[in-house]
């Protein structure tokens, strides 16, 4: 009981840890410039210019602290990130980026700090596809350049993924009016909106599993190293997975 407290004790004292300025005072090494694009919550999201938030911030937060280096927050967009870091703009990517061949061939990745799987949304009533057999062969929509495309290309050979919406109506949208059979994405996100709106649910048999890692710039093999080392002895003493209890994400990951 002491050790769980002292975690959950080290875990408060890092989200109260939340202003960046403060942290150069602290810690004696290079900043470390984290590239994220603060709009996957509850990893991590961003309202204005108040402090980021979320699981993955405070994941975060604690490792620069372990690496002893001042952290400074770099926001893109997504399809930016990748790029950024291969070109050594930013240090590290922390977006739920899931690793994949491709990528790997591109940037080191850290080991997995979360696991879960990629899940097909689907609408609830009769004659809506229940299994990936059943939904192979109709029209999905998941992001561009994304694990989900790359799921949905290998295990739904037959469908058809849909192009963005002109009138700008995300894929929840468009598959609550029909105009898709499912919606493909990260199981937690998948999960919560089908919690959310009863008319949704989705298929149990997962596209694939989704490990999402910390992406390192290429030419700082220490790094590596040094965030492997961190995450996990973070793992161990129990710190990742009390954010998970905290941020609801319990249960969703090894």
């Amino acid at each position: 009981m002491l050790r769980v407290a002292l975690i959950a004790a080290a875990v408060a004292c890092s989200l109260a840890c939340s202003s960046p300025r403060s942290e150069s005072d602290l810690y004696p090494g290079p900043p470390l410039v984290v590239g994220c694009d603060f709009a996957n919550p509850p990893f991590a999201s961003r309202e204005g210019a108040l402090p980021p938030v979320g699981r993955d911030v405070e994941m975060t937060r604690e490792l620069a602290r372990r690496l002893g280096r001042p952290l400074i927050w770099r926001q893109l967009p997504f399809d930016e990130l990748l790029d950024a870091v291969e070109d050594c703009e930013v240090d590290a990517v922390v977006a739920t980026m899931g690793v994949t061949p491709e990528r790997e061939a591109r940037v080191p990745f850290s080991e997995p700090y979360f696991v879960t799987d990629v899940l097909a949304l689907v609408r609830v009533g009769d004659g809506q596809p229940r299994t990936l057999d059943e939904l192979d062969g109709q029209a999905v929509a998941a992001g561009a350049g994304t694990t989900s495309e790359r799921a949905v290309r290998l295990c739904l050979p037959n469908s058809t993924i849909a192009v963005a919406s002109e009138k700008g109506d995300t894929s929840v949208d468009r598959l609550l009016a029909g105009e898709i059979a499912a919606a493909v994405m990260d199981g937690p996100d998948a999960r919560d909106l089908a919690r959310e709106n009863p008319r949704l649910t989705w298929i149990e048999e997962p596209l694939a599993e989704e490990r999402y890692a910390i992406a390192l710039r290429p030419d700082d093999p220490n790094l590596r190293k040094e965030v492997d080392a961190a995450l996990g002895a973070m793992r161990e003493e129990g710190f990742l997975a009390l954010l998970d209890q905290r941020f609801g994400l319990a249960g969703v990951t090894e």
